[in-house]
C-alpha cells in the first residue's frame, strides 16, 4: 500500500478523499411547520412508488418512459421519493422536547439520467434532500445546491441540468417558506 497525495493504492483498491465546498441554503418561515410541509408537497409529484416503478420498468421507448416520468413529477419537475420523519423518532425519547423534523429526498429520473450520463458522480447527490424542522425562531428549511455538492466533477452539460434542478428546488422552499 502506498499514500499518495491523498490517494491510497493497494493491488486491488485506490481510495481517493477529498473536500468540496457546500453551497446550503436555508429559510426561516414564521409560518407552522404543517403549511411550510403541505406547500413544499404542493411542489411535488407523489407517486405510489411501487406501482411507479413497475409502470416505468415495463416501458420499452424513451419518449414513453420520459412521458410516464413528467405525469408523475409536480410542478416543480420533481417526486417524492423517499421521506423521512425523523421528529417520530426524536420524541420517543422522554429526555427530549419533541421536535419536528422531516427530511424529504425528492428527484426525477430524467434530470438524474441528464445529469449522470456526462457525469456518473452526481449520482451521489441526485435525488436531493430537503430538510424541513422546527427551531426557536421559526421552522428552518435547508437544502445543500447539488451544484456545489459534485462540484467541478460537473460537466458542462451536467452542470446546466444541474443548476436548473437546484433553481427548481430553491424556488419551492422560498414559496413554502413565504406561503
Amino acid at each position: 500500500m502506498h499514500d499518495i497525495k491523498g490517494v491510497t493504492v493497494t493491488e486491488a483498491t485506490q481510495q481517493t478523499t477529498w473536500n468540496v465546498e457546500l453551497s446550503r441554503t436555508e429559510f426561516i418561515s414564521r409560518r407552522g411547520f404543517d403549511d411550510v410541509l403541505a406547500d413544499i408537497h404542493s411542489g411535488l409529484g407523489h407517486p405510489h412508488f411501487a406501482d411507479f416503478i413497475r409502470r416505468i420498468g415495463a416501458i420499452r421507448d424513451w419518449d414513453g418512459y420520459r412521458a410516464a416520468v413528467e405525469a408523475e413529477a409536480g410542478s416543480s419537475g420533481l417526486m417524492v421519493f423517499l421521506e423521512l420523519d425523523m421528529g417520530a423518532v426524536i420524541s420517543r425519547d422522554p429526555s427530549t422536547v419533541g421536535s419536528r423534523l422531516v427530511r424529504i429526498i425528492a428527484g426525477n429520473p430524467i434530470t438524474m439520467e441528464a445529469m449522470t450520463k456526462s457525469t456518473p458522480g452526481a449520482g451521489a447527490f441526485a435525488p436531493v434532500t430537503i430538510l424541513v424542522f422546527e427551531a426557536t425562531n421559526g421552522v428552518r428549511i435547508r437544502y445543500d445546491s447539488l451544484t456545489s455538492a459534485v462540484g467541478d466533477e460537473l460537466t458542462q452539460a451536467a452542470s446546466t441540468v444541474a443548476s436548473k434542478l437546484d433553481a427548481a428546488v430553491l424556488d419551492l422552499l422560498k414559496a413554502a417558506s413565504a406561503g
